[in-house]
């Protein structure tokens, strides 16, 4: 078919009908990567190698500078804003679909890069997304090549500078999924397929299913943006679709709708929100295939939400397809830049920009701070709405840090009075510009504000991925089992989501035939002060009742009763509720605490069922009785001697000043660290000792005596680092086609790049691996697996962690230092034992020592028992003590 190119019949129309499109410009990179920076200047960099050559444009003075180099190639990476207004890059290209572990962070205020540590394996292509208190979590990413998603979602703690991973909440995503932060302070996958999910980013996490688009091809290479709680996804696909669908999530059951569609279909374009709340699109293609130019959409279209039209806009002078870009500028315009081998740009100036005098703001706070209200001085007095729009972060047709909210404001003396936004999951902390929209729709010029991050009112207690005790026996409990004191000793235990039937259960419930009607669950909790306000949140399938201490606080589809007996009201799939608890009677106690529920199949036939369970509750605030507690550290921690660490508790009541002491021998004996240090501060600066001891303390006492805490448990103090250079999940390179490798396959100089690659759980035959092996007939002998990881000074211990069936020897750097079940690690002899999925840590020895500073390999070979053994499992975790650097 012979595409024509899609022209823009409002070209001819006035500037201030169709916009104008400034002079075509050309730039020394592609800009495949930019980002509107909070000094009003954008940041880019381009394809491939074009990744270690960053920039920055100044649009008012129009002039390009060149920046210092990040140390790896930051192409196809990820990027979003941290609280601070500082960029953080995760991932980046080591050639196509091959990822880099690495993270670095870009300072705009003094164009430098500070290394992060990496990730738990490389990402290519991979989405972050900003929390409301200034984390942010990554996801996805190929890593050693196309199909090989990291699915292991890591969230980059901002605290202490450490990534943290979900690690019960495993999916493998498409790149570049299109996340964003929904109202219930969940992350929301929208795409590109069609089913839709949110992930809770707090404990270690935990998916589940919510609506279905309306798009049943999936939306890839299309466009996403939210505003005022709405996502809006805009074309994608292959063929390309014109259709456009909303997900309003202010609505309490939220439905994808369908919207106006597009002049035309369009992939791989740009969508951008502008000052008066309509959006933009620019480029892309209408032709089928990946990139196809010969269906080039030249002309801009905007969406309006108020009356769900679209208008068509001037013409652009290049084709913007795969890796172009688009941001919106302080002053209302539009860059759009890029491209596949196209080093151009253009700026869009929108009609509004043609419709008469702008608004003007005098002064405006420099900082935000959500739930307050904040004074804007104007000498206009026709403004008609206030925006706030976080500084675009934009790659591949999807910008990582975008969102619009809509503010209302009052007139005041000299100016208007704004509402800032209510909460920080509204407005996740960082840069944004602030505009005033006049009656004519003219934006002012933004102003460039930092919205803070503001601690919640409530306090998460209980998270999705908590471990909760079960009963799915099919035995009648009666009712004791609610009560406080019930012995749930026995009880079987697993963190959520719990469940069966529909495979995304961190823990597998058992089913009976037919289904058990209920199943019980129960859960300990502490509080440490009287609670005024709680909220729960509950996934479940199909009815649901929650108590607290016995009172019944919560129930969904038991209309028929509670008894264990009796099933379900009504059928659910995985249903999402979210409700305030009463409290009159108040059910909670400061101090230990028990919830429990029971989850009801709507009948015998029923073949799935569901529950996990959040908890937030609001404590009283007032006068409180003297307390103190020790935070940090509270045992479990290694500490290096030498290096300065915060000494962290918290206190209450009419203790103003406490003094601190250390214990190296479990409380024997104490050592003063400072004394009358005021507690309002919460923290004190302490140099750890040169000592070494597993059984050190830190006690906070109220100063002059009587009320203290010490650490719950001991910490360590240490010369050596701990490091996990491999974790369970991580992805190995393998050889399974039973052919002998050779004797040097355990060398680090060996060749296996022509290995597969694949996370663990790896091998076949139990259903619960995470990579299929191949089987042979007669089973092979012997499978190799081998994996690379990098020291940065000499290791003084280490611990391996093995799951292997039936055989298993472990080398590192060609040195065999664990083996079990194997008298002859000969490539055609069997294992000497069958095992299954047998599981041992150990601590290897280091004499003499296989570990070097710098790269090392590990090698692995799993050996079957026996010719007929029909399955093969392995997986391994290993931490190194490494000696710690000075500080």
């Amino acid at each position: 078919m012979a595409w024509i190119l899609w022209n823009n019949p409002a070209e001819a129309q006035s500037p201030s009908e169709s916009g104008q499109w400034g002079p075509l410009v050309t730039w020394p990179i592609s800009a495949t990567h930019v980002t509107m920076l909070p000094t009003g200047k954008v940041f880019f960099f381009g394809e491939f190698e074009e990744g270690f050559w960053p920039y920055l444009w100044d649009p008012v003075t129009d002039n390009l500078s060149e920046l210092p180099q990040p140390h790896y190639n930051i192409f196809c990476s990820g990027h979003s804003y941290l609280a601070d207004g500082r960029l953080l890059i995760t991932g980046g290209h080591m050639e196509s679909h091959v990822g880099e572990p690495h993270a670095v962070i870009f300072n705009p205020l003094t164009s430098s890069w500070d290394h992060a540590p990496d990730m738990n394996d490389k990402r290519w292509y991979p989405t972050n997304t900003t929390l409301p208190n200034g984390d942010v979590v990554v996801l996805s990413g190929e890593t050693t090549g196309a199909g090989t998603n990291n699915d292991l979602p890591q969230r980059w703690d901002a605290a202490s500078s450490t990534w943290r991973s979900l690690t019960t909440a495993r999916m493998n995503l498409p790149y570049y999924p299109r996340m964003f932060l929904a109202p219930n302070g969940k992350l929301l996958y929208v795409g590109p397929g069609q089913t839709t999910y949110y992930l809770e980013p707090e404990g270690t996490g935990v998916w589940f299913e919510s609506a279905q688009t309306l798009f049943s091809e999936g939306r890839p290479y299309g466009g996403a943006v939210m505003f005022d709680n709405k996502i809006l996804l805009v074309g994608g696909g292959n063929p390309p679709t014109e259709t456009v669908e909303l997900l309003d999530l202010n609505s309490d059951a939220p439905t994808w709708q369908a919207m106006a569609p597009m002049s035309v279909p369009r992939r791989q374009h740009n969508t951008t929100l502008l000052p008066d709340g309509t959006v933009l699109v620019t480029g892309g293609s209408s032709a089928s295939g990946f990139n196809n130019a010969d269906g080039a959409a030249y002309h801009a279209e905007v969406w309006n939400p108020a009356t769900n039209t679209w208008t068509s806009l001037a013409n652009g002078s290049a084709y913007r397809g795969y890796h172009s870009t688009s941001v919106l500028l302080p002053d209302g315009r539009v860059l759009s830049a890029g491209g596949r081998l196209v080093h151009t740009a253009q700026v869009f100036s929108p009609p509004y920009l043609f419709k008469g005098p702008r608004p003007r703001i005098s002064s405006a706070p420099a900082v935000v701070t959500p739930g307050t209200r904040f004074f804007v001085s104007t000498p206009d007095t026709g403004i008609q709405k206030v925006t706030l729009i976080s500084l675009a972060s934009v790659t591949h047709a999807f910008d990582q840090n975008q969102r619009l909210l809509t503010l209302n404001f009052t007139p005041a003396g000299g100016g208007i009075s704004v509402t800032a936004p209510e909460t920080s999951i509204a407005a996740p902390p960082g840069p944004y510009m602030l505009f005033l929209v006049n009656a004519q729709g003219v934006p002012s010029v933004a102003r460039i504000v930092r919205v803070e991050a503001v601690k919640p009112k409530g306090t998460r207690v209980i998270n999705f991925s908590d471990v909760w005790k079960y009963e799915a026996s099919n035995v009648d409990l009666g009712t004791s089992w609610i009560s406080v004191d019930y012995d749930d000793s026995a009880w079987p235990s697993g963190p959520g989501q719990l469940g069966f039937g529909d495979g995304d259960e961190n823990t597998v419930i058992p089913r009976t035939i037919p289904s058990q009607p209920s199943v019980y669950f129960r859960k300990k909790f502490t509080l440490d002060a009287p609670i005024t306000v709680a909220r729960l949140d509950v996934l479940h399938d199909d009815g649901v009742q929650v108590w607290i201490n016995g009172v019944p606080v919560f129930s969904k589809y038991v209309d028929r009763g509670v008894g264990f007996s009796l099933y379900a009201s009504s059928s659910a799939t995985n249903e999402y509720s979210r409700a305030t608890l009463p409290m009159s009677p108040n059910p909670f106690v400061v101090g230990e605490n028990v919830i429990t529920a029971i989850v009801k199949q709507v009948g015998g036939g029923s073949n799935d069922l569901t529950f996990a369970l959040g908890l937030e509750v609001e404590k009283m605030q007032g006068p409180l009785p003297d307390s103190l507690r020790m935070v940090t550290p509270n045992g479990g921690e290694t500490l290096h001697p030498g290096r300065i660490v915060s000494l962290r508790w918290d206190s209450g009541g009419s203790v103003t000043a406490v003094d601190l002491a250390y214990s190296t021998d479990l409380g024997a004996t104490w050592t003063p660290i400072a004394s009358g240090v005021s507690s309002s501060s919460g923290g004190y600066s302490w140099r750890v000792p040169t000592v070494e001891t597993t059984q050190a303390l830190v006690r906070v006492t109220k100063a002059g005596g009587g009320l203290s805490d010490a650490s719950d448990a001991p910490f360590t103090i240490s010369e050596q680092l701990r490091l996990s250079v491999i974790a369970f999940g991580s992805t190995w390179k393998y050889e399974d086609s039973g052919l002998d490798p050779g004797a040097s396959w355990n060398q680090p100089s060996f060749n296996d790049s022509a290995w597969r690659s694949g996370a663990g759980q790896l091998g076949y035959g139990d259903l619960d691996e995470a990579t299929v092996l191949n089987k042979t007939a007669p089973a092979q002998t012997s499978v190799y697996f081998r994996k690379k990881f990098t020291l940065p000074s000499m290791a003084m211990s280490a611990t391996l962690r093995a799951l292997f069936d039936d055989g298993v020897v472990v080398y590192v750097n060609g040195v065999q230092v664990f083996s079990r079940n194997v008298n002859n690690p000969a490539h055609a002899k069997y294992a000497s034992l069958s095992v299954n999925n047998q599981q041992e840590t150990v601590n290897l020895a280091l004499s003499p020592n296989p570990f070097v500073v710098g790269e090392n390999t590990l090698a692995v070979m799993v050996k079957q028992v026996g010719a007929t053994s029909p399955d093969l499992s392995f997986d391994l975790a290993l931490d190194v003590g490494v000696m710690a650097e000075e500080h």
